[in-house]
């Protein structure tokens, strides 16, 4: 797994970004094992350039920050120790961690969940669900798809761990 494992899923204003994350957790930095390997799910505003072109130009499109993020994260294959969410962002970086233990019993079935119903999540963060009602019933379409892929990232990140080193920030550069 290397930070290529990246996937954005645009809808109308609003996208979902699943990475394979793999890092030295600094908040853990007292604790024997830091290393946290898993899943990262982000909902993130969408937006495209309104600039004309001709009928053949490419469109510009920006992803704004996370408006919540989901963390299937393990200290180690198969833990399931550290699977949490953040219902609140600020300017992309993360509230609180909320530990749910059915997210962690079952991390896919959790995420195909709230991704069919994402109006609790754009309430939460401030945002009319009626002003996404496509984005809304896109997502809940699109949530069997989107966690295959999860699935699939998070059974290459329980495969044994590479040794890594890691970048200033702690992210895994993996060694080949």
């Amino acid at each position: 797994m290397s930070a290529s494992v990246y996937r954005i899923y645009c809808f109308q204003k609003l996208a979902v970004t699943v990475e394979g994350v793999d890092f030295a957790d600094p908040a853990l930095a007292d604790e024997p094992d830091v290393r946290e390997r898993g899943v990262r799910l982000e909902l993130r505003g969408l937006s495209e350039s309104a600039e004309a072109g001709s009928i053949y130009s490419s469109r510009a499109a920006w992803l704004s920050r996370a408006i919540c993020r989901f963390d299937l994260l393990e200290s180690r294959p198969h833990a399931a120790d550290r699977m949490h969410w953040h219902p609140e962002m600020s300017d992309g970086e993360p509230g609180a961690r909320v530990f749910d233990a059915e997210l962690s019993a079952d991390p896919i079935a959790w995420m195909a969940r709230a991704l069919r119903d994402v109006g609790p999540l754009l309430r939460r963060a401030g945002l009319d669900p009626a002003a996404h009602v496509g984005d809304v019933s896109a997502m809940a379409e699109s949530a069997g798809e989107i966690t295959d892929v999860v699935a699939k990232i998070l059974a290459e990140a329980r495969k044994p761990w590479p040794e890594v080193t890691r970048d200033e920030r702690g992210l895994a550069q993996i060694n080949m």
